[in-house]
């Protein structure tokens, strides 16, 4: 079923914050649109926060400008299921998940895609947050029309907590990426308040090259992503 992802026309991505489908999936994503396939990027919450790293400030409205920028560059569509404006407080992990997943049954219902991604667990409690509403929201009781394929896609940061434990017995598949990780980068380079200048940071260019490179050393590809298969459904 995975070697037909490219010819599934309406895909829907579910981003935990506004960088997060671009560094498990810019390069699926930029080889997608290549393709001629609608990519749909809903990101569940876009919000002020201070980095701990270096402790500094990026406000919503910065974010939003970036991941506008991201997604002119990728040539995706794109939601965000919750801004929080400024001087607003705004708590994902302890907030309703019935409501998320809400706001899941309808994108699933308006956009009617055929792929869906989401994000793996990790030790980021909104990730694992969302994971959580994103298999309520693909429940083998839903009539879903349209979707063919469930997957989930991991990032840089996944290496440690929930998603260090799955593992290729899941059903892991590699996307090759080869020639589409410069445009992964130009979209990430969008985001330019996340990207970490930091030597071995995991959220940074150089992290996101490094874990294309060993995906593709495992795939025998220069470059790769690689998938986790969900369910699909074969007629």
């Amino acid at each position: 079923m995975m070697e037909q992802i490219f010819s599934y026309r309406r895909w829907l991505i579910i981003s935990p914050h506004a960088d997060d489908a671009e560094l498990g999936c810019g390069g699926s994503i930029a080889r997608a649109i290549e393709a001629g396939i609608e990519v749909h990027i809903a990101v569940v919450v876009l919000k002020g926060e201070t980095h701990l790293r270096e402790q500094r400030y990026v406000s919503a409205t910065q974010r939003h400008q970036e991941l506008a920028a991201a997604m002119n560059s990728a040539g995706a569509h794109y939601s965000v299921l919750n801004f929080v404006n400024e001087g607003e407080s705004f708590d994902m992990a302890s907030s309703s998940q019935s409501v998320c997943v809400q706001q899941l049954d309808q994108l699933l219902e308006t956009l009617q895609p055929e792929l869906m991604l989401m994000p793996v667990p990790s030790f980021h409690q909104e990730h694992q947050w969302v994971y959580h509403c994103c298999v309520a929201a693909t429940r083998p009781t839903k009539n879903q029309r349209s979707l063919r394929l469930i997957a989930a896609y991991e990032y840089p940061a996944a290496g440690w907590g929930n998603s260090s434990s799955w593992d290729s017995s899941r059903g892991a598949v590699y996307i090759n990426i080869s020639d589409y990780l410069p445009a992964k980068l130009a979209m990430l380079t969008a985001h330019q308040s996340q990207m970490s200048a930091t030597r071995n940071a995991l959220i940074s260019l150089d992290g996101v090259k490094r874990l294309a490179s060993y995906r593709g050393v495992e795939a025998g590809y220069d470059h790769a992503e690689m998938f986790y298969v969900m369910r699909g459904w074969v007629d």
